[in-house]
């Protein structure tokens, strides 16, 4: 499980994070549904790996009326999100993406999630083909994949981090009938570099 790669420090700044900070990210995220949708509050939404509800917290200042769901491998942040958004406790689900294909939903939201995986498929597929409109990723791409391994202080194993390649994402992408477009991330302010092709 990822959290035990983790350590307690790190489950309370995200738990004070869900409560107290707004992520830019969230909102990047949340301007490109309103912009793309006049009528996204009939839609039903999938947040993959929702972590705390962070997601949740900037679409409920937004707008009424998405059908939101969020989905996460790890019961440790779906019971602290329980705690903090009561209101959302019945559409939190575990879920392992590896394994499992998510309900079928209009739009996917998919956020540091990717990059906690050894591999990129079947999850990328199992996310993908649940989707009917419009997936948003925000993960880390690069020219070729990559792993990074790291260790905390007081955490029980090591984790790793994976980049994935702008070909195998566009790939799946196109694959399962989606076009692709790159944007410039609003929180690190940097654009990842596009490969030559």
């Amino acid at each position: 499980m990822f959290q035990e790669s983790q350590n307690k420090e790190f489950l309370q700044i995200i738990i004070e994070r869900a409560k107290n900070v707004e992520l830019t990210w969230v909102k990047q995220f949340l301007d490109i549904i309103f912009d793309n949708f006049d009528h996204a509050h009939q839609l039903r939404l999938n947040d993959i790996g929702c972590n705390l509800g962070q997601f949740w917290k900037g679409l409920k200042e937004r707008v009424g009326g998405i059908q939101y769901s969020g989905y996460d491998f790890e019961e440790v942040y779906l019971e602290e999100a329980k705690k903090i958004f009561p209101e959302i406790s019945k559409r939190l689900f575990k879920l392992d993406i590896t394994q499992e294909k998510p309900p079928d939903c209009d739009i996917t939201v998919c956020s540091a999630t990717l990059e906690h995986l050894e591999y990129l498929q079947p999850s990328f597929d199992n996310m993908l083909q649940s989707t009917k409109e419009l997936f948003l990723l925000r993960t880390f791409l690069g020219k070729e994949p990559l792993t990074s391994i790291r260790m905390k202080d007081g955490a029980k194993t090591y984790y790793n981090i994976h980049q994935f390649s702008f070909n195998e994402i566009f790939l799946s992408l196109e694959k399962n009938g989606f076009s692709s477009k790159v944007i410039r991330d609003r929180y690190t302010d940097s654009m990842p570099h596009y490969p030559d092709n």
